[in-house]
């Protein structure tokens, strides 16, 4: 067990098979490391994220040189979860906490079977209190979204996520991310196109979250991004037995990996769980010691440096607020 094993915050990946989550993973590593820049905050691998990570980037940047773009990150296999912790803590000093990304094969989403596997998926779904909710932008965007129900099963997202609510009263965050939307996000007006047909495709799962009962526990931000920023969505072909193929190419010949704004999850998803962290996870003990010794004060003017990144406008929009998505000293007497 690690130091910071007993501070694990859980952000769980939801979403049908082949949308992008270990994609984005592998993007918003890659994006940090290159934006925590001079602030005091250290977010550091445990254990062989790091070497998961690096790899799937290693991937998407060859797959950035390619004209046309024929393979992918591998998916997600079906035998178990994959875990990728990252400990969160100040430069050198040790992790307070740890973040836990799981993610997982989409089909089994659908597993009513009992299969432990999928026991496991709807077990780390119900710890997280940041579910990061993938749609692929394509499936929901093309041929007038003929393939969005198809592909991204927004009713089965909506039910799975009704579960979760309904077993506790914890807060919440959620996080839409459209995923592979190059094509539409090349400027402000089909960003803005974007998120209307995300309002529009997953309708009954904001109108859920709004009401009454749950809307002052459940936050939700609505964040694209650009997981490779070179790769682009070209066309799709259907086979006579319904199959259908979504096709991509590069920008141009080699074109450079440059994801974009794939920092915006993380940067939400810190923001909220360091509430979390502050105000239900430290303990009676923890927040004695904090007082006396100042050191989780340090951590949170870290993270709140971070943060200050968070942005709004070309289509990332906060869909419904939450007062954990508000720096961690606010309302601090």
């Amino acid at each position: 067990m690690s130091k910071t094993e007993k501070y694990v915050l859980d952000v769980c990946m939801l979403g049908p098979r082949g949308a992008g989550k270990t994609s984005l993973l592998a993007s918003m590593y890659a994006q940090y490391t290159r934006i925590i820049g001079d602030t005091d905050l250290d977010l550091t691998p445990v254990g062989d994220t790091a070497v998961k990570l690096s790899d799937a980037v290693a991937v998407l940047e060859s797959l950035s040189r390619s004209v046309q773009v024929r393979d992918g990150v591998a998916g997600t296999e079906r035998i178990d979860l994959h875990r990728y912790d990252i400990g969160v803590g100040r430069k050198n000093k040790n992790p307070r906490f740890t973040l836990r990304f799981t993610d997982y094969a989409g089909e089994l989403l659908r597993d009513l079977s009992g299969e432990a596997v999928g026991q496991k998926v709807r077990q780390t779904l119900q710890d997280s209190q940041v579910i990061v909710l993938a749609v692929d932008a394509p499936a929901l965007v093309a041929r007038d979204g003929l393939y969005h129900n198809r592909i991204n099963q927004p009713l089965l997202m909506f039910e799975r996520i009704k579960e979760i609510l309904r077993e506790d009263q914890r807060p919440r965050l959620l996080v839409v991310t459209p995923l592979k939307g190059e094509k539409y996000l090349a400027g402000p007006h089909g960003a803005k196109e974007l998120a209307e047909q995300v309002r529009a495709g997953y309708q009954p799962l904001f109108a859920h979250l709004a009401h009454p009962e749950i809307r002052p526990r459940v936050g939700c931000v609505l964040v694209p991004v650009q997981t490779t920023g070179s790769i682009v969505f070209s066309s799709t072909t259907e086979s006579e037995d319904g199959t259908v193929q979504f096709h991509y190419r590069s920008r141009s010949p080699g074109a450079p990996y440059r994801p974009v704004d794939t920092d915006q999850p993380l940067r939400y998803a810190l923001r909220f769980v360091i509430n979390v962290y502050r105000r239900e996870r430290r303990g009676a003990w923890r927040e004695m010691m904090e007082q006396t010794f100042r050191t989780d004060r340090a951590l949170e003017a870290a993270i709140a440096q971070f943060t200050e990144g968070t942005r709004t406008g070309a289509g990332i929009q906060v869909i419904q607020d939450h007062p954990y998505l508000h720096p961690a000293d606010q309302g601090r007497g």
